[in-house]
């Protein structure tokens, strides 16, 4: 069931992101938990300008093994993008299927359990050549039993 649910989130980022005709771009993160378990994750994410200040914005996220736990994600996420001259800052908000799993325990076997939940935040980007652009974020996901805030660093190349 997990598998079917995840599967179904990243074939609606898919769609998502090329129903439409916009601007589009491709780029990988690397995000740091700043509750615990302190982890940091790698992850990849696409972008897709519906309007002008408006993009949907898909990405798949894995968080490294600390303290027996590895989680990834699967966000959609709505942006709503100021700009200022070349800088750009936005507000975001969007849904977030989570996955833990503790394996290696001692004396133990190993768990999974994976939650829908809500994703709030904010970032700003800066183009650093016509096509290639870096961004900060700041992101609250709001799941149960487990809420958790990032921060995160990426570069995005749009095409």
């Amino acid at each position: 069931m997990k598998k079917l649910l995840m599967l179904a989130c990243a074939l609606i980022v898919s769609a998502a992101m090329f129903a439409q005709q916009g601007d589009k771009s491709v780029g990988i993160n690397i995000k740091y938990g700043l509750d615990d378990p302190k982890s940091t994750g790698f992850g990849i994410k696409g972008q897709y300008g519906i309007t002008d200040p408006i993009r949907i914005e898909g990405s798949f996220n894995y968080f490294l093994k600390k303290d027996y736990l590895t989680m990834l994600d699967v966000n959609v996420n709505l942006h709503y993008v100021f700009t200022f001259g070349e800088f750009g800052v936005y507000p975001l908000a969007g849904v977030t299927l989570q996955n833990a799993r503790v394996s290696g325990v001692p004396g133990g076997g190993s768990h999974s359990e994976s939650k829908f939940g809500l994703n709030l935040g904010a970032g700003a980007e800066y183009p650093i050549t016509e096509k290639i652009k870096v961004n900060l974020e700041f992101t609250y996901k709001l799941v149960n039993d487990y809420d958790r805030s990032l921060i995160g660093l990426g570069v995005a190349y749009k095409f």
